[in-house]
């Protein structure tokens, strides 16, 4: 049964999902939603349009060891920045590489009169659990989202 954390992303569950707005010759625009079942985030951020290939090479191979840690920052905050921030944390929660991802969202949500320019409209912040093979298999969709530029990545997490 999927949730709804913005009208046009639709959750299969928990998970984090990236999806293909719109591009031209400088800049990519993407949504970044995510969903723990408790908290739920969701941002417009602008990137680099190398962003999404780098973001893949970051992660490949993901976790290496109990000591690995990757991260990925997308868009920015305050009033400078359009369509807020999204950062990602994947580490290990332990010697046995119990693999984990860390989220933060704060969406920058200018068509509401009554969210301030300056900050973040909305935030939220969690952890969730995460499969070695749910990466690889993010992976894949993020090189092939690059790639078609039409689409989304879907990262689910693991209840356990």
């Amino acid at each position: 049964m999927g949730t709804t954390v913005r009208g046009d992303i639709i959750h299969r569950g928990e998970g984090l999902e990236i999806a293909y707005e719109w591009h031209d010759q400088d800049v990519m625009k993407i949504s970044i939603g995510a969903s723990s079942g408790a908290f739920a985030g969701s941002a417009l951020p602008y990137l680099p349009t190398s962003g999404l290939a780098e973001f893949a090479t970051n992660l490949n191979g993901f976790p290496a060891n109990s000591s690995d840690v990757r991260e990925m920052e997308f868009g920015g905050i305050g009033k400078e920045s359009a369509g807020g921030y999204v950062r990602l944390r994947f580490s290990c929660r332990d010697r046995a590489a119990h693999s984990i991802v860390e989220i933060q969202v704060d969406s920058k949500n200018e068509f509401r009169p009554e969210s301030p320019w300056n900050r973040s409209s909305q935030t939220a912040h969690f952890f969730a659990a995460i499969e070695p093979s749910a990466v690889d298999d993010f992976v894949k969709e993020l090189r092939r989202l690059n790639e078609e530029k039409t689409g989304k990545a879907w990262l689910r997490f693991n209840r356990g």
